[in-house]
């Protein structure tokens, strides 16, 4: 029998597989549902192509496991270990990934809806094309990750821990990020609608040609940060801060620039037509 027929076989009997072992096994195309795999290891198995709903994987050991292509639906990761993990063109629904630990794994081009990854760690993971739709990331981290053309829409970053991480041409629509480090983060030539970044830390972070109209901004700190020709306009950024930062040819069009403090920042070249000074520290 294979590893697929064994492991429905065994399902059958008892759905409850909690502590149990299937390192290596090859689990491709495998369906499954309303299974119990808590503190099961799976370390190094192919789940690819798998369609699973409603498995509960919560502190389970999956280091290296491929989930690529797969298509999850309300299956629960809680503390388990991803690292490494491949989920290349999986798409996910209603999964959870609180506190998981998923560095270096990959999720080219995988699909993300109303997933919550409260806490999680992606460090070092790559989310290149992927698309995440209605999710909860706040307070993960993201450390030095590749997320290039990354596609964000109606999701929670709040606190979210981003240092280095590679953002660029990505998209962000209605996405909180208030509290988020994003510092020396590239996001050269992003767009951010409707995105809120209060509070948030962007020192050294580049913003080369970025669309940010209508961000909220304030009390952000863009210390050093890369502004050139980037958008600006018509976005809340009182009190932020914004020494050495290089605002070349950047535009600030109605902007409100309220209290912000601009020592040191190249403006050569700046828009500010329409935008509100007052308090502003310009030296």
């Amino acid at each position: 029998m294979s590893d697929v027929d064994d492991l429905l076989t065994t399902l059958a009997k008892d759905s409850k597989q909690d502590g149990a072992d299937f390192s290596g096994n090859n689990l491709k195309g495998i369906s499954m549902s309303s299974a119990s795999f808590i503190y099961a290891t799976f370390m190094e198995a192919n789940l690819s192509e798998s369609e699973l709903r409603g498995i509960n994987f919560t502190n389970a050991s999956m280091q290296q496991v491929s989930f690529k292509k797969a298509r999850l639906k309300n299956v629960i990761f809680s503390n388990a270990n991803l690292s490494e993990a491949n989920f290349e063109e999986a798409t996910l629904i209603d999964c959870t990934f609180t506190n998981c630990s998923m560095e270096n794994s990959e999720f080219m081009s995988a699909t993300f809806k109303n997933c919550d990854l409260r806490g999680a760690n992606c460090n070092y993971s790559n989310m290149y094309s992927a698309i995440m739709e209605k999710s909860n990331l706040s307070f993960s981290r993201l450390m030095y990750a590749y997320l290039k053309q990354l596609e964000l829409s109606e999701c929670n970053m709040k606190g979210v821990n981003a240092r280095g991480s590679d953002l660029s041409y990505s998209k962000l629509t209605n996405v909180e990020l208030s509290g988020a480090i994003l510092k020396y983060a590239d996001l050269n030539t992003c767009t951010f609608k409707d995105v809120k970044l209060n509070n948030a830390n962007l020192t050294g972070a580049e913003l080369k040609d970025a669309h940010c109209s209508g961000i909220e901004g304030t009390e952000t700190n863009f210390e050093g940060t890369d502004m050139t020709y980037a958008n600006f306009e018509n976005s809340n950024l009182q009190n932020a801060f914004l020494l050495e930062a290089n605002l070349h040819g950047a535009n600030f069009t109605n902007a409100d620039l309220t209290d912000a403090y601009l020592v040191d920042a190249n403006i050569a070249k700046a828009v500010t037509k329409g935008a509100k000074l007052d308090n502003t520290v310009l030296q």
